[in-house]
């Protein structure tokens, strides 16, 4: 079963940080950085509680924004009615087209290759 309050962030097939949403005993996000000095990190502590609007901040980076001229299309792809961050990274693992990384929830066994979106440039073997 997928774990949608816990997740790795990855870098390829790397885990660069660890979250859990719901951490007992608290209601603030828990995060551990395995690198350093790294522009995607949630904080620059490595390891911690980040607030809810450090995570919002992090997520908002990971998707569409809600005036993309087609956003209502990417939506209707994805099966959503309406705009909300949380709900198209679940759909999507916060790919985004420019860089490598991507989210991976607790229970699931997804590599790269199953979530890039240029498939053609990191596996060209099998475009």
């Amino acid at each position: 079963m997928i774990d949608y309050t816990k997740f790795d962030v990855m870098f390829m097939d790397e885990v660069i940080a660890s979250v859990d949403l719901k951490p007992e005993g608290s209601d603030k996000p828990y995060v551990i950085n395995y690198i350093k000095g790294f522009n995607k990190q949630f904080s620059p502590d490595s390891e911690g509680y980040i607030t809810k609007e450090e995570l919002e901040r992090w997520l908002k980076c990971r998707v569409f924004p809600s005036t993309r001229v087609n956003a209502k299309e990417l939506l209707a792809k994805l099966g959503l009615n309406n705009y909300n961050r949380w709900a198209i990274v679940r759909k999507t693992h916060g790919v985004m087209a420019d860089d490598e990384i991507w989210i991976r929830f607790k229970g699931e066994t997804l590599k790269h290759r199953d979530v890039t979106l240029r498939k053609y440039l990191y596996y060209p073997e099998e475009a």
